[in-house]
């Protein structure tokens, strides 16, 4: 049932408002249009979306062709270090070509777009109040879109201000940073190649409401929107996106069912010997949307045993995956492995025993134990985005 008034100034909503659950400017395609009024929109997207999609400039800059709705050829100018002579400036980047850099310009005189200069890497200015604010925005629009009732988060928006007077709007949810708690979550994040999308994971446990939060495949968050819920109350939704443009071949060579299969999977499309058939059905699908599951089967090669890089961590870590890996997948009478999608993210083994507990209350227990592994996590993550968007730029 479409939501008649507006969540923040609760005027009727008389002319629809476009609402990005996951902002424009980061490639987010999923809309609503019963969230807010035009004006609060407006509000929300200059005080709220604008300073926390500011942070994310280096990476949208860097990968262009970007999945957006609108402003879809627009690239954002970001901060970054550059290298020349051995020296390292901050510099203002765009599209991956050096814009101003004030320090060597003063010290050379001279027109700086001429030299050889190496982007070195890029900065995140993560103020945690923007930060946080625009991923609990996420959430909160997420549960939005996905039919819970608003009295369930109404505890963590706090309005200053009524009907066209609205001055403020904050969203006072706990966020609980994510961490891999099991050796498959460990090999998916930090042991496949980077492939940058967007997920968003609303679930209920127990009495609580929490939204997984994924930008980037690296900014990865959970968010507590409520815990009150009733009792007997079972909620699960997910959103998977890619954020590149995929292309569309207009002519499939089919010899056999396998071509047929291979393209399939590669479309996530129903297999079919036709190839005018196949042609329409990837026409009609929406390619930057895949299923949660399909996304992470794509992984799924480097968490075979036998896959070398794995010797790393020695063999107390290979038996732990194996114990982890039949919390994400099981298989079936003929050896098919399916993944289980309402365990992702939400259950993980207990640290001694088959049981499967919370994921956040694994990563509460686990960093209040070791503030460091949190630490280490985010700036494994972090020099594999910034060696992903340096490889970007020098292609």
């Amino acid at each position: 049932m479409a939501r008649k008034n507006c969540v923040y100034c609760n005027k009727e909503i008389t002319t629809p408002s476009r609402e990005h659950v996951i902002q424009n400017a980061l490639g987010g395609l999923y809309e609503s249009e019963d969230i807010c009024c035009p004006e609060c929109n407006n509000y929300v997207s200059r005080h709220i979306d604008a300073p926390f999609t500011k942070i994310f400039n280096p990476i949208v800059g860097a990968i262009g062709n970007m999945t957006k709705t609108h402003n879809k050829n627009s690239l954002p100018p970001y901060s970054g270090k550059i290298k020349y002579d051995g020296q390292i400036y901050d510099a203002t980047i765009k599209a991956g070509k050096v814009t101003s850099c004030p320090a060597l310009s003063r010290k050379l005189r001279c027109d700086i777009s001429k030299l050889p200069l190496e982007i070195a890497s890029y900065d995140f200015d993560l103020d945690n109040t923007t930060f946080e604010t625009g991923l609990a925005k996420i959430a909160f629009n997420y549960a939005l879109a996905m039919n819970v009732d608003l009295k369930l988060l109404q505890h963590g928006l706090s309005v200053t201000g009524s009907g066209n007077n609205i001055s403020k709007i904050e969203y006072n949810y706990p966020l609980v940073p994510f961490c891999p708690m099991n050796p498959v979550d460990t090999i998916l994040e930090l042991g496949t190649p980077v492939e940058l999308f967007h997920n968003l994971i609303l679930f209920s446990q127990s009495n609580q409401l929490w939204c997984y939060v994924d930008l980037f495949n690296t900014f990865q968050y959970y968010v507590l929107l409520s815990d009150k819920m009733p009792a007997g109350t079972d909620v699960y939704h997910n959103y998977t996106q890619t954020l590149r443009k995929i292309p569309r071949p207009e002519d499939f060579e089919i010899f056999s069912p396998k071509d047929a299969m291979i393209y399939a999977q590669q479309y996530g499309v129903e297999p079919t010997m036709n190839p005018q058939e196949l042609a329409t059905r990837v026409k009609n699908a929406d390619l930057n949307k895949p299923a949660l599951e399909r996304l992470i089967s794509k992984k799924s090669e480097y968490l075979s045993p036998f896959n070398p890089a794995l010797g790393q961590y020695g063999p107390e870590f290979l038996i732990q995956m194996m114990r982890s890996l039949s919390c994400y997948f099981t298989t079936d009478e003929y050896d098919n492995e399916e993944f289980i999608k309402e365990n992702f993210r939400i259950w993980t083994p207990a640290p001694n025993g088959d049981v499967l507990i919370p994921y956040t209350d694994a990563i509460l227990q686990a960093t209040n134990a070791n503030q460091d592994i949190l630490k280490q996590y985010t700036t494994a993550k972090f020099n594999k985005l910034n060696a992903y968007l340096l490889g970007k730029t020098k292609r």
